[in-house]
């Protein structure tokens, strides 16, 4: 059986002679041969015939759909402005932790360093 790169060399009308007349035979005796020609021109096809245009009212019919129907907010006002306020305070407590951890755990050892233990050190004394 031969496969679909020869098809499509055959398809396209790029086989030399001598290989067009021995697959034209081949195809004649081989149903399968046919199937898969069958199939791949119906690819060709496709592919030639492009993209499919839209009918002409296509778009007023999108927008008319869209527009028929009640648009409502994903969550009430009320909902939404609560749900707002809980993440403006978990986000205050998480800052307020993030300081807490600075002064306690960072600062320390970034003031015990030589260049900030202050100016006893600094002038030499």
């Amino acid at each position: 059986m031969y496969d679909d790169r020869t098809i499509w060399r055959h398809l396209d009308g790029e086989l030399p002679e001598g290989e067009a007349r021995a697959f034209e035979d081949a195809l004649a005796k081989d149903p399968a041969l046919a199937r898969r020609i069958a199939e791949l021109r119906e690819v060709s096809a496709a592919v030639r015939g492009g993209v499919p245009k839209p009918p002409p009212d296509f778009a007023a019919k999108v927008a008319a759909r869209a527009m028929a129907g009640p648009i409502a907010p994903v969550l009430p006002l009320d909902e939404a402005r609560r749900f707002l306020q809980r993440v403006v305070v978990a986000a205050a407590i998480l800052a307020a932790a993030g300081v807490a951890y600075l002064v306690v755990k960072i600062l320390p050892s970034v003031l015990d360093a030589p260049l900030w233990a202050g100016p006893d050190n600094i002038l030499g004394k």
